[in-house]
């Protein structure tokens, strides 16, 4: 109601759409970080972070270009290169150049970087499953349906 007040322009359904979706992301990314932070890891894993690993570890050679790394991951190769950088000091990844393109540098999953994966994989996977018990399998195609129009 705030917003059709604003401009008479919006939908009222749909602006309370996006609101429905951003207090879900939010508790959700707020749950999960506190389950991902519990395990006490060496490191921060949670977050655009934890999208890079995740990326990163189901990609052949767990290995992509920056440019592909980011067009993944929904942000900028400016953005990547920054994260990269961060995750290559914390050594959970490592950076080189292509074999094939000396204009491409590679992000890779370190060992360090796939162990930390692998501690967090199973705890998100529990998060995942516990949000979504209360839906059946219909309504979790029909919510995954839904979501998919918006991209």
């Amino acid at each position: 109601a705030q917003y059709t007040q604003l401009l008479q322009s919006t939908d009222p359904k749909a602006i309370a759409v996006y609101m429905a979706l951003w207090k879900a992301f939010q508790v959700q990314f707020n749950a999960n970080t506190r389950a991902i932070d519990a395990l006490n890891l060496p490191v921060t894993v949670s977050g655009s972070r934890l999208a890079v690993l995740r990326v990163l570890y189901f990609s052949p050679g767990k290995e992509l270009p920056l440019k592909e790394l980011a067009r993944r991951n929904g942000q900028s190769v400016a953005m990547i290169s920054h994260l990269v950088e961060r995750l290559v000091k914390e050594e959970l990844l490592a950076k080189s150049g292509s074999t094939t393109d000396r204009r491409v540098t590679l992000a890779q999953l370190t060992p360090a970087g796939e162990a930390a994966f692998l501690q967090v994989l199973p705890v998100l996977a529990q998060r995942l499953t516990d949000a979504c018990k209360d839906f059946s399998d219909d309504e979790k195609d029909q919510l995954i349906g839904l979501l998919q129009k918006l991209f």
